[in-house]
This record gives structure tokens, sequence and C-alpha cells, in this order.
């Protein structure tokens, strides 16, 4: 059994409305009086795209599409009149899922880890979202226990004949719809600049979606192209992965922080700085571009917030540990100019620090951009 009419029809709908067209701009042309060093850099800017919060609604939409023409082919049928979506989430992609799922008429809550800035829980319309909160703990082999728990009560929901709860990512191949669908972003990327010269793409690792959707054409269609990955200091675990892999960049991580990747006690000390490192999620598209040697570079970053965590330290033992950590040689996005952290979000900011120190004579350097200040 295929979709209905009805439903087919309310996907080519949604998905006509979903057409977007990303900026793509040099910082000079938007700023006025911003250094040289950064003057130059180019942003491809997806911010107004609808529903773009660190994720595309144009992700969910297909996915969730793909998701029920296959469990409709079986006994089981999903619809919004028999199932309710759940969505794991780390961060904010849960924002796209929820435009999504709102859009196409079902029922849905969030799974998240406990102990995120409260914005992260937020959902920037105001509307309000079903969110379960959970340790951090809880998150095991890429999925929450508790989710897991929802999903295993299925056959006695279906026998007392209540919507069973389904995740759109359990959709076979959606982590390749994800990045197939994202992959507008590359090809508008390539199309405004038209470029001359080699591309540095500068873009934030998450969970490897807009990694592997801009890398990815990017890399096919320009010759020389380099791509670099971001995440913060303070749980740099797809450093350690990457790092892992590629033994140059293990010895620099040793030699900028005094010891190596995964050390358990950086990650202990800033537990409430991010949720990826210290649960141990490993994530398909991250491995694709982490693995597949798609990336050319892997940067960490930092801010003064965690600087100020980091200098307090929280237990003796850790400094002990940690000496010789030399954190302010990473960029730290907190010291770009005012009117830069006034309109963009910290990821964005963040992959804008990164591509100042990365630019290169004879290349173009492109920072992607997330999310507004308006997102915080």
């Amino acid at each position: 059994m295929s979709l209905t009419p009805d439903r087919e029809r309310l996907f080519e709908e949604i998905l006509a409305q979903l057409h977007f067209q990303a900026e793509v701009y040099p910082l000079e042309d938007k700023f006025d009086r911003i250094p040289l060093s950064l003057s130059r850099i180019f942003v491809l800017d997806v911010t107004k795209v609808p529903g773009c919060h660190y994720g595309l609604r144009n992700v969910f939409v297909p996915i969730i599409k793909n998701l029920e023409e296959i469990r409709n082919k079986g006994r089981t049928r999903v619809t919004p009149d028999n199932a309710i979506l759940v969505e794991p989430s780390t961060g904010n992609g849960w924002v796209a899922f929820s435009d999504a799922a709102e859009a196409l008429g079902y029922e849905h809550l969030v799974v998240m880890p406990d102990g995120l800035p409260e914005a992260r829980y937020k959902h920037p319309s105001g509307r309000l979202v079903k969110i379960i909160k959970t340790s951090k703990e809880l998150y095991a082999k890429g999925m929450p226990l508790q989710l897991k728990s929802m999903l295993d009560s299925n056959p006695d929901r279906i026998k007392n004949g209540e919507k069973i709860y389904v995740s759109p990512n359990h959709a076979v191949a959606a982590h390749n719809l994800a990045a197939s669908t994202m992959a507008e972003l590359g090809k508008q990327l390539v199309d405004q600049l038209k470029p001359k010269r080699p591309l540095t793409v500068v873009a934030s690792m998450g969970n490897g979606a807009s990694i592997c959707a801009l890398g990815e054409y990017v890399m096919t269609h320009t010759a020389l192209a380099k791509i670099i990955a971001t995440e913060s200091f303070a749980y740099g675990g797809g450093y350690d992965w990457f790092a892992r892999q590629h033994p140059p960049f293990w010895r620099r991580y040793a030699e900028i922080f005094g010891f190596e990747p995964g050390n358990p006690v950086l990650l202990t000390g800033f537990k409430t700085w991010g949720t990826n490192a210290p649960i141990g999620i490993r994530l398909p598209l991250q491995a694709r571009a982490i693995e597949g040697s798609l990336l050319s570079d892997y940067s960490l970053f930092t801010d003064n917030d965690v600087l100020a965590a980091y200098d307090k330290g929280p237990t003796t033992a850790m400094i002990s540990m940690m000496e010789g950590v030399a954190p302010r040689l990473l960029p730290n996005y907190s010291n770009l100019p005012s009117c830069l952290i006034d309109t963009y979000g910290n990821s964005t900011l963040a992959n804008i620090a990164v591509a100042e120190r990365a630019q290169e004579p004879g290349r173009i350097t492109v920072a992607m951009a997330y999310d507004s200040r308006n997102n915080y």
C-alpha cells in the first residue's frame, strides 16, 4: 500500500513551499569597518531559510515521506491517525523536525538530554513543543534509552488500539536523504560564487548533514576544495574521533593540549557545555564525513565563557592533569567585532572565527551561517 492521493498531494504542496535561496556574500559587503582579515570571508547564509535552525525542515519532510512509504507497505502503517513521531535531539535540529511534523499533521515529541542552555528547549516562534528531558547518562549508542523504551512499547499499544511511537530516523537511508536534500546548499554556493579559485568551506560538524551535503557537492563540482569541520573545545568528541583516524592530527592535539584525544577528564570537566562527546553518539553522517576522507581539517574553537569555566576548574585533580593545555591558542569567537556578535548565533560566529585563521592565498574561504542572534 502506497501513500493515498491526498497524502501525496500534501507532501507535494509542502515541498513546493520549501524552495529557498541561500544568501552568499562577503562580510565586507554587509559590515562596514571590519578588519581586513575578516572582510573577504564569504558567508553561505541559510538563517532565513524556512524551518532552518541548525537544520532544515526541507530535510525532515522527505524523511517523513520516506518513512510513511516504507511502513505503509507493511502491516503497521504510519499516518497522523495512528502514529506519534518522536525525535531524539542533542541540539536544535529538533526545531526543523517539529516544523515538518506540524506541517504534516503529526502529534510529536522530542527527547533531549538535560543540562543544555534553556534556549535550546524553546521553539524560536514560541510555539509549544512537548519535550522530554532525560539525563545525559541515558544517551547511549546514538539513541536515548527513554526513546528506545517508547518504541519498544509499540506491540502493546497496537493491541490496545493506541497510537504507536515512531522515530523518522528509523526510515531506511534517512541520513542519505538528509545529505542529498541539503546538497542544494552546495549547489547554490557554487552557482552563486562561480569560483575561479579553489574553495575552503568551514561548517559546523553537528550531526554531519551539512558537512556531507556541502562537502560532497563542493568536492565533486570544484577543483582542489577543502572542507573544515568545527567543534567546541569544550566537547571535541568529533575531533577526537577524527584525530584517531588521522595520525598527524593526533600529534597536533597532543602538542596543543598536552594529552591524547578523548581524555575523560577534559570531557567530564565541561560536561555542561556539550553532549555528543561525553555520551559517545555515533551518527551515520558524522561517520561518513570523518571516516570517508571528506574532511581536509578539523578545527576546535572556544569562547570566553568556556575559558572562564576552564580557568575555574572543577577539581584540583583536573587542573593538575590539564597543565599545559592551551585553549587560548584556539579561534575564539568572543573576540570577533561586536557587529558580527550582534548579528550571528554562536555556531556561525565559530565558523567565521575558524575561517579567519583558515584563509590561504589563492583560495576563497566560505563560512557556513546557520543561526542568527535572534535564535538565542
